[in-house]
């Protein structure tokens, strides 16, 4: 017969520990009976350092894993702005098509329809499957698609390729930014949202520097494209950054905010692990995360059941794998009435800032996408006309497309005016801690309006040049501020989701603008102008009841 090890039993530190002691408990001896207790001791739950979320979250402190983070998130950012400005600059490069500029407007409309569906769509499920699995999965959908796009040699086909591209676009932009926000601390948040906010800049360069370095050349890159088009080897190179962001995001951990709230404090210290490493060089302090009351945090069962159902999916038959399918769509469903209630608020306070904030969403789309998607276009024409781009509106809607198609000179204006968001990216990284995203984001709502305005007003080429500069530098500090602001409204639970919302509303109001535009630009300019700038008033008007939420803790 085996002897038994009583070494385990007798090491304190064992799960197995047991104490000899009397009933009274005292300490056994031959005068008392007694009795043996044994002690089981949770695994996760040892008598190694403790610590609450937000300890351990502030123990991490802020280092080169943050600058790494900022680094891939910015790339993810860029390669969005990429995809999307490439149909903006491939406009007056569609003559193979037979495109003209109210044939091309339909291309910029199913992008945004594409990127509002897949905006609230990614949004929902990243508060459910994950910020990172959303983040990989759309951005190699807009990737694969819109390399695809380059190949359709219908006007029908191409359509459905760009939309089908921007439901990967629409849901990458908003969970990158929840994703990256969530692991931030409060003093740094803004800044580095800022930050991130600076790679879509950096996506605007890329895209016209290939632009000027591609599109002009049609007969030199002829042999090297797709049916000898220039602008489909365009839009293929633009696919590749999502792409290769998809890829580096496999690489990436999950959020430890979504993981605590999924009930995986386990997984959650993991990535405080690597975080810490990342920043110190050597092991975190804590050992398990605990609640604010002191117990052990527990593995929630939707955790458990959510891998077992993944797990036995394969064993399934086909009526059951359609089942989980319905459920699956059913319970989406649940989950957008249940957001929407959110966002919109059950309280007439919550109601009232959700309202204000959706105007403002409203007001820069509808301004910003309205002017940025058709700046190529204004810029063309200004070029063209030696003047302000609404100087010749009374010109036959193809005359601008043919006259200067293929030209550098509007490229490199567009150049110019993307590289005036620099400064105001980095006057956004300096104050946007210190005074808060409400301010800057009142300021730069009013200053994009007279920007606008002062654009139709313009007498000269320069002119056109100087206010498109003035306007992509205020409209980017817009974008700046609402990125800081709108993951400090909304709790966890509905971050990703709420944003998606928001986006997928700015993205209604895209197709507005640019429908107004497309409509308009040939005829009479000065009524997509005009508009815009009223439009970004009211989201001005809108701002100023915003509360202040500068350094406020992530619910």
């Amino acid at each position: 017969m085996a002897e038994i090890d009583y070494t385990a039993y007798s090491n304190p530190s064992s799960p197995y520990h047991f104490d000899a002691r009397d009933r009274d408990g005292n300490d056994e001896d031959d005068s008392h009976e007694s009795e043996i207790l044994f002690h089981r001791r949770h695994p996760d739950c040892n008598d190694n350092k403790p610590g609450t979320y937000q300890e351990v979250f502030k123990a991490t402190g802020f280092g080169f894993w943050h600058f790494l983070l900022l680094l891939q998130c910015g790339w993810a950012n860029a390669s969005d702005a990429i995809e999307i400005m490439c149909i903006s600059f491939t406009m007056d490069s569609m003559q193979s098509m037979g495109l003209s500029h109210a044939d091309a407007t339909p291309l910029t409309v199913v992008l945004f329809l594409g990127m509002m569906i897949g905006g609230y769509l990614w949004g929902s499920l990243a508060d459910s499957w994950g910020r990172r699995r959303v983040v990989i999965f759309s951005l190699a959908i807009n990737g694969l698609f819109g390399g695809f796009s380059a190949l359709a040699q219908t006007y029908w086909l191409l359509l459905l390729l760009r939309f089908l591209s921007g439901i990967g676009a629409g849901g990458s932009l908003p969970v990158c930014f929840s994703y990256f926000s969530e692991f931030q601390p409060n003093n740094k948040r803004g800044a580095m949202i800022s930050a991130l906010a600076t790679s879509w800049m950096a996506g605007n360069l890329i895209a016209a520097g290939l632009a000027w370095l591609i599109l002009p050349e049609m007969r030199n890159l002829a042999p090297y494209s797709p049916f000898g088009d220039p602008w489909r080897l365009f839009m293929i190179i633009c696919a590749v950054p999502s792409l290769t962001s998809s890829f580096f995001f496999i690489l990436m951990p999950e959020s430890p905010k979504f993981l605590m709230e999924k009930g995986r404090p386990e997984k959650a210290l993991e990535v405080f692990r690597k975080v810490y490493r990342y920043n110190f060089g050597k092991e975190l302090p804590f050992t398990r995360i605990i609640s604010e009351d002191g117990h052990c945090h527990r593995r929630s069962s939707s955790s458990f059941s959510q891998k077992s159902t993944c797990s036995s999916v394969t064993h399934l038959g086909v009526w059951r794998i359609c089942q989980l399918i319905y459920r699956f769509f059913k319970s989406i469903g649940r989950t957008i009435r249940r957001q929407f209630y959110t966002v919109c608020g059950s309280g007439g306070h919550s109601r009232k800032n959700s309202s204000l904030l959706m105007c403002v969403y409203f007001s820069i789309a509808f301004g910003g996408y309205g002017v940025t998607m058709w700046l190529p276009v204004l810029m063309d024409r200004a070029e063209k006309f030696s003047g302000s781009p609404c100087s010749a509106h009374t010109v036959n809607a193809t005359g601008p497309t043919n006259a200067t198609s293929g030209g550098a000179e509007k490229y490199v204006d567009v150049l110019i005016g993307t590289a005036a968001q620099l400064p105001s990216n980095v006057l956004a990284i300096l104050i946007i801690d210190r005074v808060g995203g409400k301010l800057v984001l009142a300021a730069s709502l009013l200053m994009s309006g007279a920007s606008v305005l002062f654009m139709w007003l313009v007498s000269s080429k320069i002119d056109a040049i100087i206010m498109s500069a003035v306007f992509q530098c205020v409209s980017n500090m817009v974008w700046n501020a609402v990125d800081v602001i709108t993951p400090e409204m909304f709790d966890t639970s509905v971050r990703a989701s709420a944003t998606g919302f928001l986006t997928a509303l700015s993205r209604i109001a895209s197709i507005l603008g640019n429908l107004i535009f497309g409509l308009f630009i040939d005829s009479s300019c000065s009524v997509p102008i005009i508009t815009v700038a009223v439009i970004f008033c009211v989201g001005f008007l809108a701002s100023i009841f915003l509360p202040n939420t500068r350094q406020i803790d992530l619910e």
